[in-house]
């Protein structure tokens, strides 16, 4: 019996045809059991908003102006919204209150103007202090917050902002994050998403605002767990390497940080273990820890798994395991070469790319996975951003739009790791 999470693991040897290789892929799926609801749950949500001078740039400031239109439209009466707009410093537009005046609301949306600095960590204080003011017993408490640059007034502590996401999450105040543009750092705003267990979304344009606000909007559920860990243990050799995580060394365990969990969400995390050493005699076990509060029943709900892979040379390759590992690899290579400016390591992305979408494309019509489809697709679609990047000359002169496309890179690592709707 799953219960609301179900977890699975499972195990392959690293592709390419190394059957003799001491390394072990482990890919570690969960998912929420329980199916979206009829009706959306009532909502307090405080729309933060930034406002600094280079929101006017590109329209950003009027589509997002548009976006929370839509937000206050779609609200009801039994909902709390407060809007909070930041620059220099924090300014609370609406506080905290149900939503019964409605062309109040939409006024005070017209009063904001770009102006300022991004004190970033001013306007997610005020948006998480909005939210707890009111008593709102039922409703799913969410900050969403939108910006365009780097926080450079206030406090501008990668570890502080987390900090700052994390004591809302203990006060059950989630935080979701959305970057626009090319300006904002993307591993910032994702860590705060991650430990206020909301989500992070890039918006490339601002066109796509309204529809990332409406997105989040109506992925807004009740969490069916909470505070929700996976820790991945190793007796018998060592975790070489996290996808999408630094290890200064290989480590025995590792334990990921998931948050909260809502109707219909689901993820996976990837790591690579290598066997211990010829002269030793511990056999290799893997074990998976899988522990989270279950609100429904008010009580820490704690799931063991174990896997004991056969010997050197008799694991199989898991397709499912290593087209992923694959495409996080690629993706990681992209991204490096981007930043960097290194055309060669960027050509072996290419080539890497071409030949694995087809076959991971291949294989999800064969297998009818749904998953790795649209993965393949996106990785398709990121493929055709760095052929016209290039084709345009664009990946030598231009910045901006290699900080995008790194962006992009990061965003689809995280879409393939972290929270999402199950197909």
């Amino acid at each position: 019996m799953d219960g609301p999470i179900a977890l699975r693991a499972r195990l392959s040897r690293v592709g390419g045809g190394m059957s003799g290789s001491r390394r072990v892929l482990v890919r570690i799926d969960y998912a929420a059991t329980a199916k979206a609801p009829f009706e959306r749950p009532r909502l307090n949500i405080a729309l933060v908003i930034d406002r600094s001078r280079s929101m006017a740039e590109d329209r950003k400031l009027q589509y997002t102006l548009a976006a929370a239109r839509w937000v206050i439209d779609n609200l009801t009466d039994e909902d709390v919204l407060s809007i909070v707009a930041f620059g220099d410093q924090a300014t609370v537009l609406s506080a905290a209150g149900r939503v019964v005046n409605k062309p109040f609301l939409l006024h005070r949306l017209d009063e904001i103007t770009p102006a300022g600095a991004t004190n970033l960590s001013a306007g997610l204080l005020e948006g998480i202090a909005q939210v707890g003011d009111i008593g709102s017993p039922g409703h799913v408490r969410q900050v969403l917050l939108l910006t365009d640059g780097l926080a450079n007034r206030g406090e501008t502590s990668a570890a502080k902002l987390r900090q700052i996401a994390e004591q809302a999450r203990s006060q059950e105040v989630g935080v979701s994050t959305m970057g626009v543009g090319a300006e904002f750092n993307e591993a910032v705003l994702t860590a705060i998403a991650v430990a206020g267990g909301g989500r992070y979304t890039y918006v490339k344009t601002a066109e796509q605002i309204p529809s990332a606000f409406k997105d989040e909007l109506h992925g807004l559920l009740p969490p069916v767990a909470q505070n929700m860990t996976i820790e991945l243990s190793l007796s018998g050799g060592a975790i070489g390497k996290v996808y999408g995580q630094l290890l200064d060394q290989p480590i025995r365990a590792y334990k990921f940080a998931i948050g909260d969990l809502r109707a219909t969400e689901s993820g996976l995390l990837l790591a690579e273990l290598q066997r211990s050493g010829l002269g030793s005699v511990e056999r290799m076990e893997v074990g998976v820890r899988l522990v989270f509060d279950d609100p429904q029943v008010g009580g820490r709900i704690s799931r063991m798994v174990r896997l004991r892979p056969p010997d050197e040379g008799a694991l199989d390759e898991d397709l499912r395991v290593t087209l992923v590992a694959a495409i996080l690899d690629g993706l990681e290579r992209a991204e490096a070469a981007l930043q960097g400016l290194d055309m060669e390591r960027f050509g072996q992305a290419k080539v890497l790319f071409a030949g694995l979408h087809e076959r991971a494309r291949d294989y999800a019509i064969r297998t009818r996975d749904q998953q790795l489809l649209n993965q393949a697709f996106a990785l398709k679609h990121f493929m055709a951003e760095l052929a016209v990047a290039e084709r345009e000359g664009l990946l030598h002169g231009h910045r901006v739009a290699r900080d995008k496309l790194a962006k992009e890179s990061h965003y689809l690592r995280y879409l393939l790791t972290h929270h999402r709707p199950q197909p």
